[in-house]
């Protein structure tokens, strides 16, 4: 009867090529790979839906068209094949040469969409893969130029004889290698646009440590912030605020040879992001007073989380408590202001 119905209404170089059974139909979809395969529901060895499931790796969905017969009145039967394969289903019932050529159409059409949306989404992937290479090898270079930056300043330290000079050198150096460690991260991982700020800040304080010449016997660190994940523009701030946080402690902290430790710390609060540095050094009498000074880190930690959005404050009193809170995603373009004293 299809066999009829469609040649009442196709053209005559149609092939129709039958089967009396699901094994026989597998093998001449095998052997001739037909552009549409119209099933049975009941077939004499297995239902349609076995059929279909038994089709080369490949077939359903974008190889052929697949449209299933069936006498049976049930919603459950076509839903069941349109899950297993069929692009579309048309009851014996309603089975015309107009009804069965206009479903043989819209299930040609819809494996051929698939087709397209399947070339399209490798066509795609294949496009950000290339781009994800170029943005790693971006941060990779831009990470390596840091990295010369970092060390001209640091040769240009050795050989200042004015230790003023020497000193805002290093501390430049040390904030161009807290970028660079940033770069680096991004350059390492999959993810090329958010940077795991426990990471970044465990690696800057250990990079810190060993400029300074720290004893990690006498001056502890700890990274207690819960996991965070940021978005580079607000991950290169909020590295260097924590730079700036941990090398005031690590000069100003503990004279003379005392010992204690230093604890960044942090996490989300209410749709914002919370950090501190602590240190049990000599303490902050009069933050006040700290607050107001023109040392170029603090101006330097005061316009960064200007850009943040965000607030800092420092704690009066024994232990040291630096914090700084921001919102967790920043919108519009950020300006970068220029500290104008303090030199």
């Amino acid at each position: 009867l299809c066999r009829i119905l469609l040649e009442e209404t196709r053209d005559q170089d149609l092939e129709i090529l039958e089967a009396p059974d699901g094994v026989s139909g597998l093998e001449v979809c095998r052997t001739h790979s037909p552009d549409c395969v119209l099933i049975d529901y009941l077939l004499p060895d297995m239902t349609g839906i076995e059929f279909l499931k038994q089709l080369p790796a490949g077939s359903q969905n974008d190889r052929f068209a697949i449209v299933m017969l069936t006498g049976i009145g049930s919603g459950d039967i076509a839903a069941a094949a349109l899950k297993a394969g069929a692009h579309e289903y048309i009851m014996k019932e309603h089975l015309t040469a107009v009804a069965l050529r206009l479903t043989i159409e819209k299930a040609t059409t819809r494996r051929d969409l698939i087709r397209d949306l399947k070339a399209e989404r490798d066509r795609l992937a294949g496009l950000l893969s290339e781009k994800e290479v170029l943005l790693k090898e971006v941060h990779h270079r831009v990470k390596n130029n840091l990295a010369v930056i970092a060390s001209l300043l640091s040769l240009e330290a050795s050989r200042s004889s004015n230790e003023g000079v020497a000193s805002a050198l290093r501390a430049s150096q040390h904030r161009v290698e807290s970028m660079a460690l940033i770069h680096e991260q991004l350059y390492a991982t999959d993810d090329l646009s958010q940077v795991n700020l426990v990471k970044h800040a465990t690696i800057l304080a250990a990079n810190l440590f060993l400029t300074y010449g720290v004893d990690p016997a006498r001056i502890a660190c700890q990274v207690t912030m819960e996991p965070l994940e940021l978005g580079l523009d607000q991950a290169i701030p909020v590295g260097l605020i924590l730079g700036e946080l941990v090398s005031n402690a690590l000069k100003h902290a503990f004279p003379d040879g005392h010992a204690g430790s230093i604890v960044i710390g942090g996490g989300r609060c209410n749709g914002r992001i919370e950090l501190t540095v602590t240190d049990d050094g000599v303490g902050i009498p009069d933050a006040d007073d700290f607050e107001r000074r023109k040392s170029f880190g603090m101006q330097i930690v005061k316009i960064l989380t200007r850009q943040l959005k965000g607030t800092f404050e420092v704690a009066n009193g024994h232990p040291a408590i630096f914090k700084i809170s921001f919102p967790e995603a920043v919108s519009g373009p950020q300006i970068v202001q220029s500290a104008a004293s303090g030199r």
